[in-house]
């Protein structure tokens, strides 16, 4: 079965930021006084509401704009899910490769950046940079995948909503009867959508399949401590097992740096 990006992360990157046009108070005019300020909790209630009048009319844009969703109805699970298959597709074939091509020129300049800082000539950085790009591969898969819950939670719920509720919330502005699951990136997102051709360490999918494994079973209130045991132990084998690729990538890099460079790149977030 195909893995499908929860709505609102499809939402979060297909449509422009809801802060890029955040309405600015306008100044008083010269000679006027200014308007008594509105109570704080009134202030937040209309901004909220402003909020959600602009996802719903970047929702009617897109609607009208889509050929294929032409007439769907977003308040529908139907009418939702027709909406996630359209932004998946625009996810993928549109901003996805524009994401990598980014990370690429970053990771290129980063690298540049650090030859000079490790004193090294283009041909000594050659030598070490297969090592380093595969800590840096592992790092960006333990964010994206293995520390996803993690992730969520610094997110407050994460990506696609929290448990009930519909994916993406206001973003289809209706169905709130439930089953929008747990979202974010955990479960049933495909980190392979966003790193594309890299090479991806064996252990990341059984940390997601154990993962969702423990999620139905913590939101099935008939599991039995044996099935959460099983489990748990489970998802704690698949984090090992990738903290142990991790670690042996560190070791091989660190084998072949003076301390200063090793310093720099613990300093830098690479290095444990």
């Amino acid at each position: 079965m195909k893995k499908t990006l929860p709505l609102a992360l499809l939402a979060a990157l297909a449509l422009p930021s809801l802060a890029a046009d955040e309405p600015a108070t306008p100044p008083a005019r010269p000679g006027t006084a200014a308007a008594p300020a509105a109570p704080a909790a009134d202030k937040a209630d209309q901004a909220g509401g402003d909020r959600d009048a602009r996802r719903q009319e970047r929702l009617k844009k897109m609607l009208e704009e889509t050929p294929e969703l032409k007439g769907v109805d977003p308040k529908t699970p139907e009418g939702e899910e027709k909406i996630r298959q359209a932004m998946q597709k625009r996810f993928e074939t549109e901003i996805a490769p524009q994401i990598r091509k980014r990370m690429e020129e970053g990771k290129a300049a980063n690298h540049t950046k650090m030859q000079e800082d490790f004193g090294m000539t283009k041909e000594e950085f050659a030598a070490i940079e297969p090592l380093l790009t595969r800590v840096e591969q592992l790092r960006l898969q333990k964010g994206m995948a293995v520390d996803a819950r993690t992730m969520q939670r610094s997110f407050g719920g994460g990506f696609g909503g929290g448990r009930g509720g519909n994916a993406g919330g206001a973003t289809t502005g209706g169905n709130s009867n439930g089953g929008g699951g747990r979202g974010g990136f955990g479960g049933n997102f495909d980190p392979k959508i966003i790193l594309g051709d890299t090479p991806m360490e064996p252990s990341v999918q059984e940390c997601q399949d154990a993962r969702k494994a423990l999620t139905a079973l913590v939101e099935d209130k008939q599991a039995n401590a044996a099935e959460l045991a099983t489990a748990t132990a489970r998802v704690r084998k698949g984090i090992a097992t990738f903290q142990a690729a991790l670690d042996k990538a560190q070791g091989e890099l660190k084998a072949v740096l003076t301390p200063r460079q090793e310093s720099i790149l613990l300093d830098r977030g690479i290095l444990d």
